[in-house]
């Protein structure tokens, strides 16, 4: 990257993206460095390694509902815990790198496990955040060392979708009504009612509707089904870096405008159904594994493309079990394009022990791997083993 193309993004990261100072006070106090791991864990959802972003997030959580916020504390606590108790890195634990497949845990069994604050729920999410942590650094010797490619969520996918499996087989499982087995049916004319087309132009559609799709979309990542909540997420993606907040929206437009395109259920694009998966994706591709560029911009649309109509095939293919499509679509498209990274021209990687912020990443051009760590990567690679 030019000086003069680094001079022009220089107002981006203001911001001392992950308070590596607060990190190091907080050090001295363990009560105070485990509330801080938590937090990051949280954060980490997407990708945001920063307690002010985690405290936002679980204030968009509470403002949704109380259950679902304190769904996200025990799993996010649960996985961090294990993860001490199992003896893996500090730094690894300290930037949320464990609990940010517990948090979401917590998140989907506060979901679709019933009835809210039960002491069975309670214990379901204690035993699958853990269990999380267990997945995820089994997985992280995997595709780490053989791919250099993240784990991602698929840890919470795979706990989350065989604990709601058994749910549903199991007298004492304590399965919600949103686990409903069911029969495929052909989409008819009538599926796009939520989003309604305005009395001005039979080819617009309500602003409000949109908005609430494209804010929804934010905060489905996390099962909240809001629009105060995913703009409260949104703020605090910002706290930690603009260029994700601007990707996460992009991403979560693009999917949205997927489905309309496609015909899928409007009622699902209105509630954000569309959008989570492709939110993830874009962000992921366009900033944070790989720098943002032009290309991996257009790349990471691409992939919020691919993660909507993943959603849609998973939906369909998981209806006679009545299982949700989580952020399995995320995860596939992700790692689709991550992989094929080495064989694009003119794409920066950024090495995975080195990941900070888009910003960070457009700040040190990638000159070397080594003078990004010295300026503030935080481990992954070395540190996960």
């Amino acid at each position: 990257m030019t000086a003069q193309a680094r001079a022009g993004v220089h107002w981006l990261y203001s911001l001392d993206a992950t308070m590596p100072s607060w990190s190091e006070r907080a050090d001295g106090y363990p009560v105070a460095a485990f509330a801080d791991s938590c937090l990051r864990g949280v954060g980490q959802v997407c990708f945001m390694d920063n307690p002010v972003t985690g405290a936002l997030f679980l204030l968009g959580l509470y403002l949704y509902t109380p259950w679902l916020g304190t769904g996200v504390i025990v799993g996010v606590a649960s996985a961090t815990v294990a993860a001490h108790l199992l003896g893996l890195d500090r730094v690894a634990i300290r930037a949320g790198l464990y609990g940010f497949n517990g948090t979401l845990v917590g998140a989907g069994f506060a979901t679709f496990l019933s009835p809210p604050w039960h002491g069975a729920i309670f214990g379901y999410i204690i035993g699958g955040a853990a269990a999380s942590t267990i997945v995820m650094a089994a997985l992280t010797t995997i595709l780490v060392p053989t791919w250099q490619a993240p784990p991602l969520t698929l840890a919470f996918n795979i706990v989350t979708l065989a604990s709601l499996v058994a749910a549903l087989g199991l007298a004492h499982g304590h399965a919600g009504g949103l686990l409903t087995p069911g029969i495929v049916h052909h989409a008819g004319p009538s599926t796009s009612t939520a989003l309604r087309p305005t009395a001005d132009s039979a080819g617009s559609y309500d602003a409000v509707a949109l908005a609430n799709a494209l804010f929804r979309g934010v905060s489905q990542i996390f099962l909240a089904n809001s629009l105060i909540s995913g703009i409260v997420i949104i703020i605090g993606t910002a706290a930690c870096s603009r260029i994700a907040a601007g990707l996460a929206l992009t991403g979560s437009a693009v999917g949205g405008a997927a489905g309309i395109a496609l015909g899928g259920d409007g009622y699902a694009i209105y509630h954000g159904l569309w959008g989570y998966n492709s939110c993830l994706t874009a962000a992921a591709i366009a900033g944070v594994f790989l720098v943002l560029s032009r290309r991996t911009f257009m790349l990471g649309i691409a992939g919020a493309v691919v993660s909507a109509v993943l959603y849609a095939t998973l939906s369909v293919l998981f209806i006679p079990w009545g299982l949700p499509a989580l952020t399995l679509p995320f995860c596939l498209a992700t790692l689709t394009f991550l992989l094929i990274k080495g064989h694009v021209t003119d794409l920066d990687a950024v090495p995975l022990d080195t990941l900070t912020t888009p910003e960070q990443h457009l700040r040190q051009g990638l000159t070397t791997p080594e003078q990004l760590r010295k300026q503030g990567g935080k481990p992954l690679h070395a540190r996960l083993q």
